[in-house]
């Protein structure tokens, strides 16, 4: 993790402990997108990887799954790793803060099965939607998958289907348009 790093995600996850306990589904889905835009700029693993999770608990939280039998457990294991992490990394100490950050991850396979299979789901789908976004903001196909963990053409596919790919801000200039907008520029 980069040094500079340290400050914006302690305060992410800081600000994501206490929208999961207040349940607060639209801060965290808020925190997410701030979260992979400056990760879309510094390219930041750590950084990713907390935008993923924090959109996870996002899409886990907005539906109901507190009738299942393992989800106190997980709830819990959830505030509790996200406190440990928030600590190390106040620390500075990196090994203990991916220590929390895997145990995340790990606890979902200690869910009951239905609840596992939908938050892993929610888990994979997060990367894929998230990897759309840092593609957005102009990073390669190629280098947000590798970020990500994911191929390549998982990210194309959801990028076609999404329009992500048509955005205005994404199409060049021909080149006719270009030349005519550096004469006027430098006029």
């Amino acid at each position: 993790m980069k040094k500079e790093e340290y400050k914006n995600i302690l305060n992410i996850l800081q600000k994501s402990y206490n929208a999961i306990i207040n349940r607060d589904t639209a801060a965290l889905r808020e925190l997410s997108n701030h979260t992979i835009h400056t990760s879309s700029i510094s390219q930041d693993e750590d950084a990713i990887s907390v935008s993923i999770i924090i959109y996870s608990f996002s899409k886990i939280f907005e539906r109901n799954y507190f009738e299942y039998k393992d989800w106190d457990k997980f709830y819990l294991s959830i505030k509790e790793d996200l406190k440990g992490a928030i600590k190390a990394i106040k620390n500075q100490n990196i090994p203990e803060y991916e220590k929390y950050i895997r145990a995340i991850s790990n606890n979902i396979d200690k869910l009951d099965k239905k609840l596992r299979n939908y938050i892993q789901d929610v888990f994979e789908a997060a990367k894929v939607h998230k990897a759309s976004r840092i593609h957005e903001h102009g990073i390669s196909i190629g280098r947000t998958a590798q970020l990500l963990g994911i191929s390549e053409w998982e990210l194309m596919d959801y990028t076609g289907k999404t329009g992500i790919a048509d955005v205005s801000l994404s199409k060049t200039m021909t080149l006719n348009k270009r030349i005519k907008l550096a004469r006027e520029v430098f006029k």
